[in-house]
């Protein structure tokens, strides 16, 4: 599923762009999520607690707004797909790099440049997941792989240490194993209770890990000889 946010002060447009993105994600067998914002505040707000794939900002909007809203987008995932929409494209060329600019789709919209884009975008971000993703309490929930320390089994649960926070689902490590390695994501079992981000590795003893934010966890002899190889 592809989590799109579309941001701009003009409501016309914004239900423009959601009902073109739900048309062409019916015609192209697209799954998506979809969430609209008319201001920065709500933007910004939504942002904190979300992952998006792709945003779609409004640059009809004073320059240092739009690049804050961009690097804000682009520091919450590195791999956030940017879309930008305007009325006029020539004063923003020099902000392409600034902005993190993937396309720039000029008012009024052209709906075959507007698929072209968004085919090119769900086929780009098919390639390689850059999050964990999983169901709890009927909520579809995300977490960047890189934000995850370890996955912890506890009984039914599965609790999701990061670098914030921990949290839980229902499921099994075998199953969540299986998954990583699909995305080669860079994690590694170390017990049968601990699959551990390999980044956040910081000394291997022979029957513990340290990770850098001082948490200590238990390994198996096996996979110790298994992780001395590999790191």
């Amino acid at each position: 599923m592809m989590r799109i946010g579309i941001y701009d002060s003009d409501m016309l447009m914004l239900s423009e762009m959601e009902n073109l993105l739900l048309q062409l994600g019916s015609e192209e067998k697209i799954l998506m999520d979809i969430d609209v914002f008319n201001t920065k505040s709500d933007f910004l707000s939504h942002m904190n607690e979300d992952v998006f794939d792709l945003v779609y900002l409004s640059i009809d909007q004073p320059n240092e707004d739009i690049v804050e809203l961009a690097g804000r987008a682009k520091k919450r995932n590195p791999h956030i797909v940017i879309i930008y929409v305007t009325e006029d494209e020539s004063e923003w060329k020099m902000l392409l790099e600034e902005a993190h600019m993937f396309r720039l789709i000029t008012k009024p919209i052209d709906q075959a440049l507007f698929r072209k884009c968004l085919v090119n975008v769900y086929h780009t971000l098919r390639e390689k997941k850059y999050y964990f993703e999983y169901k709890y309490r009927r909520k579809i929930c995300r977490i960047i792989f890189n934000d995850i320390l370890f996955f912890e089994s506890s009984g039914r649960y599965i609790i999701i240490h990061t670098k914030e926070e921990s949290t839980k689902m229902i499921g099994t490590l075998n199953t969540i194993e299986c998954q990583i390695k699909y995305y080669e994501a860079g994690f590694f079992r170390i017990h049968q209770s601990y699959l551990v981000n390999e980044k956040y590795i910081k000394n291997i003893e022979r029957t513990s890990i340290l990770l850098f934010n001082g948490t200590q966890l238990p390994i198996s002899k096996k996979r110790y000889q298994i992780l001395k190889e590999i790191l």
